[in-house]
């Protein structure tokens, strides 16, 4: 109940006449998984090359720019592990491949129930 003694209910229906994306949410953590991805391979060789650069100067030693080329590797794994096995949000597999093969984010659309990438209608589904 609120201050003034009234109790309010919390409205989740869409008003009418409003289209609703069903996936909106899932697409949208597949591009935010999709973007890291490309974010962590465009600044490795920069961020390798800075650590080293400065390590170099200030310690004498390259070290520190491996250290953080092997972890920016790890991190690219975990990245491209998470893009290509994330799953459709229609049938709930793989979206781009099976255990044998793998379209990554070059995939159209999901290689088990055919949702199209960024698509909001499973009436759309082959």
């Amino acid at each position: 109940m609120s201050a003034g003694g009234r109790c309010y209910q919390i409205i989740k229906e869409p008003l009418s006449g409003d289209i609703v994306n069903e996936y909106e949410e899932d697409w949208r953590e597949y591009k935010r998984i999709r973007n890291m991805f490309f974010l962590v391979f465009v600044t490795y060789v920069p961020v390798s090359f800075a650590v080293g650069v400065v390590s170099a100067k200030l310690l004498g030693t390259f070290t520190p720019g491996f250290v953080v080329a092997g972890l920016w590797m790890i991190l690219f794994l975990f990245n491209g592990i998470r893009l290509n096995t994330w799953r459709c949000p229609h049938c709930g597999e793989w979206f781009s491949g099976t255990w044998w093969y793998n379209l990554g984010f070059l995939a159209r659309r999901c290689v088990h129930c055919g949702l199209p990438k960024y698509g909001n209608n499973p009436a759309a589904v082959r």
